[in-house]
């Protein structure tokens, strides 16, 4: 193998970003072959065709094109699964490039290392060039090598879009506690969804009902339907995908609209190949539908997502419907029970992986393994983030049972390994890099269950806190019974903090936080409280006590 082909194999190599690897690997594929242009597509399983995602030396009306199998060079390729050669590319049927129906063309199939395929080379020569068996051989050795950093840019693009979706999902977090009016929610919410993902089509219609019939009120467009539409229109609920996704309040995943009689084109035509339709559901209620059209499919990540994200709108509807009924005590209760629950759920991994995803880039350019193990990382936190939410949406649905079968991820941990263990895991997998963890449970009886899961969550308010925030390299925590009184804390050695000066801070503002109050009110749920001592430069330790001869058996 000569010097030269060495060298651009090392240089496509350190490329991790998928589009300029693809752009790199064919301009390099046609300088190898004094090839007077050529395309590279990558294999859609989902719908058996390749898409041609980078080209060199052809009309740009090329990318984005998607061969069937029989289709041009591409789609005989796809067709046989072996190579091809002709002399006329004007051979081929249904070519997508008569003006050059000269050319000599190579096509060679790209297989990943277990075998499958990845995606399809496509190359032409005007005369009098022709392509031979040693032009063959170079191109498939050649492919074999690029195989390998497509698979790890793949990789690499589907950890980023994990990253990208748990920014989202924490935006989104931020926005449902903003107040707006329904209306002003789901327009916010699409306009973040399309700039976080960038979807290029999406809208969240609204469910309302008149005297004849339900229908679907499209508002507040995004992307390319924001660029179009000024005024709102509306649609009998029984029509359409989103009306699908409503009436059977289930997501409706369709990656050809063409092949899909239920599909209505919006009122101005626009490109659109795919559509995902997520029913925002809450109990027996069901508020509307996020719609998302563009053109590549969806795959799992993206339902899983979007079904988070609807799920919050789903309770952020809620609030806001009762928010605008009444203003009973009752209902602002429960509204900071929501609000309370939510912050404890989720945003210790999501501040963790919005730590972490910094890194990721810088890391896995120094070290492939190091990127690859904080990728995993950031995947067992998403993870941890997804299972508790969902978890703690399906408690607000009633279950036709009588029970409620989905438990809190981590409160889980409780009921199986005990507060001590579970808090030990919980700390490792928020933190893995913090130094020294301790805990020390000599002098503590176990409770009940319900008693250890409520501790369980001041616990790990305090924890997150002090790993967030504090700055600290050591963390103790500790529990103890003493004469029917149980005591837990929780010290770290940061940074500290003015407790009076935190004290004198509105509460419900950023810089008070809901953290230290959501700690106070559990502790005194339980007839406790939750004193909290700090000092600049001198590290915090927050201690609780419960009165155990309080607790109702």
């Amino acid at each position: 193998m000569s010097e030269p082909f060495n060298t651009i194999l090392e240089e496509i190599a350190s490329e991790l970003e998928l589009r300029p690897l693809l752009t790199s690997i064919i301009t390099r594929a046609c300088g190898l072959l004094g090839a007077g242009g050529g395309t590279i597509g990558l294999y859609v399983p989902r719908r058996h065709t390749v898409q041609v995602e980078a080209i060199h030396q052809l009309p740009l009306s090329e990318l984005g094109l998607e061969f069937e199998p029989g289709e041009g060079l591409i789609g005989k390729v796809l067709a046989t699964g072996r190579p091809i050669i002709a002399d006329h590319y004007g051979e081929m049927s249904r070519i997508s490039l008569p003006e050059l129906r000269d050319y000599a063309v190579i096509g060679v199939p790209i297989h990943g290392p277990g075998g499958g395929l990845l995606g399809v080379f496509g190359l032409g020569a005007p005369p009098p060039r022709k392509f031979g068996a040693s032009d063959l051989e170079t191109l498939r050795v050649f492919a074999r090598h690029a195989a390998i950093a497509i698979q790890n840019a793949m990789r690499y693009e589907r950890e980023k879009r994990r990253t990208e979706r748990m920014t989202l999902i924490a935006h989104i977090a931020r926005v449902i506690t903003t107040g707006l009016e329904a209306n002003e929610l789901v327009a916010t919410a699409a306009q973040v969804i399309h700039e976080h993902l960038g979807y290029p089509n999406v809208v969240i219609p609204l469910l309302y009902r008149d005297e004849d019939q339900e229908y679907l009120l499209f508002d507040g467009h995004a992307g390319n339907y924001g660029d179009v539409m000024d005024l709102c229109h509306r649609m009998p609920v029984t029509r359409g995908i989103t009306g699908a996704a409503v009436l059977t309040r289930s997501p409706q995943i369709v990656n050809d609209v063409r092949k899909d009689p239920r599909y209505v084109p919006p009122p101005i035509p626009i490109n659109v190949r795919t559509e995902l339709a997520m029913p925002i559901v809450l109990g027996e209620e069901v508020f509307g539908c996020i719609n998302i059209e563009g053109l590549e499919p969806f795959d799992e990540d993206d339902v899983a997502s979007i079904q988070i994200i609807a799920d919050h709108l789903a309770v952020a509807v809620k609030n806001a419907s009762l928010s605008r009924e009444a203003r009973q005590a009752a209902v602002m209760r429960e509204r900071q029970r929501l609000a309370r629950d939510l912050h404890d759920a989720v945003s210790q991994a999501l501040s963790s992986i919005s730590l972490m995803s910094q890194s990721i880039v810088p890391a896995w350019r120094r070290d492939p393994a190091e990127g690859e193990r904080r990728a995993r990382r950031i995947e067992e936190l998403a993870r941890l983030a997804f299972a508790e939410m969902r978890a703690l949406l399906r408690e607000l649905r009633p279950d036709p049972s009588g029970l409620n079968m989905v438990e809190n991820a981590g409160v889980g941990d409780v009921r199986r390994m005990g507060l001590a263990a579970a808090l030990q895991r919980f700390a490792f997998i928020l933190a893995p890099q913090t130094p020294s963890i301790r805990l020390d449970f000599a002098a503590y009886r176990s409770q009940s269950p319900s008693l250890e899961e409520r501790l369980y969550l001041i616990c790990r308010e305090a924890l997150s806190n002090a790993i967030r925030h504090s700055g600290a390299d050591r963390l103790d925590v500790s529990a103890a019974v003493n004469d029917d009184v149980l005591m837990l804390s929780i010290q770290d050695n940061g940074r500290g903090f003015d407790v009076a000066a935190r004290a004198e801070v509105p509460r419900d503002t950023p810089e008070q936080g809901i953290g230290l109050q959501t700690m106070s009110e559990r502790a005194a749920a339980l007839g406790g409280v939750c004193e909290v001592q700090s000092q600049p430069g001198r590290g915090t330790n927050v201690c609780i006590r419960i009165p155990l001869l309080a607790m109702t058996p």
